[in-house]
């Protein structure tokens, strides 16, 4: 009897600490998925607010954000007909760039494929909604120019006032390795520092909350505790320097990355997971 007990404790023990395994995978699956998806969808946006304030068809001109070999096309550049502009930005084929995959951005990212984009007025008037969309047909990949990941997805922008912007992304996905993450989410912007003229040295802070599909199938949510900053200079601005989110899991456990690491706001592409006394750094791509 004694040997039975002992071993049924000894299974339980086991049965116990492989789900709180699952449940850590899980949740790190989770955060990094939510992690990536974040930051690119982040960019898209970036990209395409430095090329509406500085158009000269839009608002005026000066240095873009988009590499050089990309191309912008307008379908619709007049205002005055009553249904705003549409433009479509080309980064070029997936094997455009030679030796690597895509464009080289100036955040250091590289990035092929179509997005398409809809303005119903200048982006200096208030208020201005642009609408982002991206579908599969539009073979928009985002990486290191060795390993690329799809995206699609319809991200709304209105800009409420001068240096404010609410953001809705539905319906987005992101292709893994290991398999499809899906998301959605709603964010606020606001940018805190100006300047002057172009993009070089802004910064945003970001809030919200997200909801999505992890790569591996598990449901998760994710809330912006502690606001996301970005900062816009080369080298810094392909992720956050600061910020915090909280991850809760399929199973309402909750975990938190926070993206300075080593609390000094550096650029240096890492985020800390901390999970049950357990903690993980990534590096976002």
């Amino acid at each position: 009897m004694k040997i039975r007990f002992t071993f049924m404790l000894t299974l339980l023990g086991m049965l116990f600490f492989s789900s709180c395994k699952r449940e850590f995978l899980e949740s790190i699956q989770s955060a990094e998925d939510n992690a990536q998806i974040e930051t690119e969808f982040s960019q898209v946006f970036e990209a395409v607010a430095d090329f509406a304030a500085n158009d000269g068809r839009v608002n005026k001109t000066d240095d873009f954000l988009l590499p050089s070999g990309a191309t912008v096309v307008f379908t619709d550049s007049l205002f005055n007909d009553g249904d705003g502009i549409d433009f479509d930005i080309n980064y070029g084929p997936l094997n455009s760039g030679g030796s690597t995959k895509g464009r080289l951005c100036k955040d250091g990212r590289y990035r092929a494929g179509i997005v398409h984009v809809g303005m119903t007025s200048r982006w200096s008037e208030i208020p201005c909604i642009v609408t982002i969309a991206i579908s599969s047909s539009d073979q928009y990949y985002a990486g290191n120019g060795t390993k690329m990941y799809q995206l699609t997805g319809t991200k709304t922008v209105t800009k409420t006032s001068v240096n404010s912007y609410n953001v809705e992304v539905l319906n987005a996905t992101m292709q893994r390795d290991n398999g499809i993450v899906s998301w959605n989410a709603e964010r606020t912007i606001t940018k805190t520092n100006d300047p002057g003229a172009g993009w070089e040295n802004d910064e945003y802070t970001i809030e919200g909350s997200a909801d999505g599909i992890n790569a591996n199938g598990d449901a998760f949510t994710a809330e912006i505790v502690s606001p996301l900053v970005k900062e816009m200079s080369l080298g810094c601005m392909s992720t956050f320097i600061q910020g915090e989110i909280a991850v809760t899991n399929s199973n309402e456990k909750v975990l938190s990355i926070d993206y300075d690491s080593f609390g000094d706001a550096a650029c240096d592409k890492t985020a800390t997971i901390y999970y049950n006394n357990r903690s993980r750094n990534i590096t976002l791509w």
